[in-house]
Protein backbone atom coordinates (compact mmCIF):
# COMPACT_ATOMS: atom_id res chain seq x y z
CA UNK A 1 0.00 0.00 0.00
CA UNK A 2 1.70 2.98 -0.91
CA UNK A 3 1.88 6.63 1.11
CA UNK A 4 0.11 9.57 -0.40
CA UNK A 5 2.29 11.80 2.06
CA UNK A 6 5.28 10.64 0.15
CA UNK A 7 4.03 12.16 -3.02
CA UNK A 8 3.77 15.98 -3.42
CA UNK A 9 2.47 18.90 -6.25
CA UNK A 10 4.23 21.55 -5.64
CA UNK A 11 2.64 25.61 -5.55
CA UNK A 12 5.51 27.82 -5.71
CA UNK A 13 9.14 27.39 -6.33
CA UNK A 14 12.41 29.35 -5.61
CA UNK A 15 16.63 28.53 -6.68
CA UNK A 16 18.52 30.83 -4.06
CA UNK A 17 22.33 31.15 -4.64
CA UNK A 18 25.24 32.41 -1.97
CA UNK A 19 28.81 32.14 -1.56
CA UNK A 20 30.38 28.63 -0.58
CA UNK A 21 31.19 29.29 3.04
CA UNK A 22 27.24 30.10 3.53
CA UNK A 23 25.48 28.44 6.56
CA UNK A 24 22.43 26.13 4.96
CA UNK A 25 19.46 26.55 7.24
CA UNK A 26 18.21 23.61 8.55
CA UNK A 27 14.95 22.03 9.72
CA UNK A 28 13.08 24.64 7.68
CA UNK A 29 14.08 27.71 8.97
CA UNK A 30 14.92 30.83 6.89
CA UNK A 31 17.30 31.35 4.75
CA UNK A 32 20.12 34.11 5.72
CA UNK A 33 20.77 37.43 3.99
CA UNK A 34 23.51 36.52 2.10
CA UNK A 35 21.30 33.94 0.54
CA UNK A 36 19.83 35.96 -2.67
CA UNK A 37 16.63 34.31 -4.78
CA UNK A 38 17.30 33.85 -8.52
CA UNK A 39 13.49 35.00 -9.16
CA UNK A 40 10.68 33.86 -11.09
CA UNK A 41 10.98 30.47 -12.39
CA UNK A 42 9.07 28.53 -15.85
CA UNK A 43 6.63 26.42 -13.43
CA UNK A 44 5.81 24.26 -16.30
CA UNK A 45 9.55 23.05 -17.22
CA UNK A 46 10.44 23.13 -13.31
CA UNK A 47 13.60 21.47 -11.94
CA UNK A 48 15.13 18.65 -13.75
CA UNK A 49 17.36 16.57 -12.50
CA UNK A 50 19.92 14.45 -14.37
CA UNK A 51 22.38 11.88 -12.96
CA UNK A 52 25.41 10.48 -15.16
CA UNK A 53 27.29 7.35 -14.83
CA UNK A 54 29.91 6.15 -17.05
CA UNK A 55 29.66 2.10 -17.44
CA UNK A 56 31.15 -0.34 -19.19
CA UNK A 57 30.72 -4.35 -19.62
CA UNK A 58 33.39 -6.91 -19.48
CA UNK A 59 32.73 -10.26 -21.07
CA UNK A 60 34.88 -13.16 -21.45
CA UNK A 61 35.65 -15.24 -24.51
CA UNK A 62 32.46 -16.49 -25.58
CA UNK A 63 30.52 -13.35 -25.21
CA UNK A 64 30.26 -14.38 -21.49
CA UNK A 65 29.42 -10.84 -19.29
CA UNK A 66 31.49 -11.42 -16.20
CA UNK A 67 31.17 -8.11 -14.65
CA UNK A 68 30.74 -4.41 -15.38
CA UNK A 69 32.17 -1.27 -13.93
CA UNK A 70 30.12 2.02 -13.00
CA UNK A 71 32.32 4.81 -12.52
CA UNK A 72 32.47 8.91 -13.01
CA UNK A 73 29.18 10.13 -10.58
CA UNK A 74 27.78 12.99 -11.89
CA UNK A 75 24.63 15.49 -10.87
CA UNK A 76 23.15 18.13 -12.85
CA UNK A 77 20.35 20.38 -12.31
CA UNK A 78 18.62 22.28 -14.79
CA UNK A 79 16.06 25.53 -14.04
CA UNK A 80 14.91 28.17 -16.49
CA UNK A 81 14.50 31.86 -14.95
CA UNK A 82 11.87 34.45 -16.24
CA UNK A 83 13.78 37.81 -14.61
CA UNK A 84 17.01 39.31 -15.93
CA UNK A 85 18.15 40.94 -12.57
CA UNK A 86 22.28 40.48 -10.97
CA UNK A 87 21.47 37.36 -9.46
CA UNK A 88 20.26 35.90 -12.42
CA UNK A 89 23.61 37.72 -14.15
CA UNK A 90 25.74 36.43 -11.50
CA UNK A 91 25.24 32.90 -12.98
CA UNK A 92 25.33 33.85 -16.18
CA UNK A 93 28.20 36.11 -16.66
CA UNK A 94 29.96 36.12 -13.30
CA UNK A 95 32.28 39.16 -13.38
CA UNK A 96 29.85 41.09 -15.04
CA UNK A 97 30.07 45.23 -14.68
CA UNK A 98 25.76 45.43 -14.86
CA UNK A 99 24.43 47.52 -12.65
CA UNK A 100 20.24 46.73 -11.74
CA UNK A 101 18.04 49.75 -10.53
CA UNK A 102 15.61 46.86 -8.66
CA UNK A 103 12.43 48.52 -11.20
CA UNK A 104 13.43 46.39 -14.17
CA UNK A 105 15.95 48.49 -15.48
CA UNK A 106 20.06 47.71 -16.01
CA UNK A 107 23.01 49.34 -17.75
CA UNK A 108 26.59 48.27 -17.73
CA UNK A 109 29.51 45.88 -18.95
CA UNK A 110 28.68 41.88 -20.08
CA UNK A 111 31.96 40.48 -19.85
CA UNK A 112 33.25 37.00 -21.04
CA UNK A 113 32.42 35.42 -18.04
CA UNK A 114 34.66 33.49 -15.07
CA UNK A 115 33.74 30.48 -16.14
CA UNK A 116 35.33 28.74 -12.87
CA UNK A 117 33.01 30.54 -10.69
CA UNK A 118 31.82 28.45 -7.53
CA UNK A 119 28.58 29.28 -5.47
CA UNK A 120 26.62 27.25 -3.03
CA UNK A 121 22.90 26.55 -4.91
CA UNK A 122 19.43 25.70 -3.25
CA UNK A 123 16.26 24.66 -4.50
CA UNK A 124 13.02 24.75 -2.71
CA UNK A 125 9.73 23.83 -3.37
CA UNK A 126 6.54 25.33 -1.22
CA UNK A 127 2.66 23.93 -1.03
CA UNK A 128 0.83 25.94 1.73
CA UNK A 129 3.75 25.89 5.10
CA UNK A 130 5.23 22.43 3.51
CA UNK A 131 8.35 22.60 2.26
CA UNK A 132 11.08 21.15 0.15
CA UNK A 133 14.47 21.67 0.17
CA UNK A 134 17.75 20.53 -1.75
CA UNK A 135 20.65 22.12 -1.08
CA UNK A 136 24.39 21.84 -2.78
CA UNK A 137 26.34 20.59 0.81
CA UNK A 138 29.94 21.39 -1.15
CA UNK A 139 29.78 23.77 -4.72
CA UNK A 140 28.11 24.01 -7.96
CA UNK A 141 29.17 25.73 -11.16
CA UNK A 142 26.92 26.30 -14.06
CA UNK A 143 27.73 23.38 -16.62
CA UNK A 144 25.72 24.77 -19.39
CA UNK A 145 24.23 28.24 -20.44
CA UNK A 146 21.14 27.36 -22.71
CA UNK A 147 19.15 29.08 -25.20
CA UNK A 148 18.05 32.74 -24.44
CA UNK A 149 14.75 32.57 -25.65
CA UNK A 150 12.86 36.23 -26.75
CA UNK A 151 9.58 36.35 -29.00
CA UNK A 152 5.87 37.78 -28.81
CA UNK A 153 4.26 35.08 -27.64
CA UNK A 154 5.81 34.11 -24.53
CA UNK A 155 7.99 35.72 -21.66
CA UNK A 156 11.61 35.83 -21.81
CA UNK A 157 13.52 33.07 -20.39
CA UNK A 158 16.88 31.77 -20.13
CA UNK A 159 18.11 27.83 -19.78
CA UNK A 160 20.96 27.12 -16.97
CA UNK A 161 22.47 24.10 -16.14
CA UNK A 162 24.59 23.95 -13.24
CA UNK A 163 26.86 20.44 -12.22
CA UNK A 164 26.93 19.54 -8.22
CA UNK A 165 30.21 18.95 -6.63
CA UNK A 166 30.24 16.46 -3.81
CA UNK A 167 32.19 17.39 -0.59
CA UNK A 168 35.52 15.95 0.31
CA UNK A 169 36.67 12.77 2.89
CA UNK A 170 35.41 9.17 2.94
CA UNK A 171 31.65 9.91 2.29
CA UNK A 172 31.04 12.44 0.00
CA UNK A 173 28.54 14.29 0.29
CA UNK A 174 26.05 15.63 -2.57
CA UNK A 175 22.88 17.29 -1.23
CA UNK A 176 21.48 18.57 2.41
CA UNK A 177 18.17 17.65 2.09
CA UNK A 178 15.00 18.67 3.91
CA UNK A 179 10.53 17.64 3.65
CA UNK A 180 8.68 19.15 6.33
CA UNK A 181 7.10 22.07 8.06
CA UNK A 182 8.65 26.08 7.67
CA UNK A 183 9.95 27.46 10.98
CA UNK A 184 10.79 30.34 12.53
CA UNK A 185 14.17 31.16 14.02
CA UNK A 186 14.56 29.45 17.23
CA UNK A 187 15.73 32.77 19.08
CA UNK A 188 12.99 31.92 21.85
CA UNK A 189 14.36 28.81 22.41
CA UNK A 190 17.71 29.50 22.64
CA UNK A 191 16.55 32.74 25.48
CA UNK A 192 14.76 29.21 27.27
CA UNK A 193 17.78 27.03 27.76
CA UNK A 194 20.04 30.46 28.98
CA UNK A 195 17.34 31.30 31.69
CA UNK A 196 16.38 27.91 32.22
CA UNK A 197 13.02 27.17 32.86
CA UNK A 198 12.00 28.40 36.21
CA UNK A 199 13.46 30.91 38.82
CA UNK A 200 16.37 29.19 40.04
CA UNK A 201 15.38 30.49 44.11
CA UNK A 202 11.93 28.40 43.54
CA UNK A 203 13.75 25.40 44.11
CA UNK A 204 15.83 27.14 47.55
CA UNK A 205 12.40 27.16 49.03
CA UNK A 206 12.73 31.34 48.78
CA UNK A 207 14.45 32.72 51.92
CA UNK A 208 15.64 29.30 52.87
CA UNK A 209 13.56 29.82 55.98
Amino acid sequence: MGNASNASVWAYADVFIAPVDAVIPEGGRPFGPEWEQVGLLDGEEGFTETVEVESEDLYAWGGVLVASTHNNFKVTRKFLPFEDNKTVYDLMYPGHGVDFSGDGGYEGEIRVPDLQARFKIAFETRTGDLVKRTVSANYAQVAERGESTENATELAKREITVAIYPTEGDEPTLFYTYKGQVRPDDGGEEEEEENGPGDPGEEDGGDGE
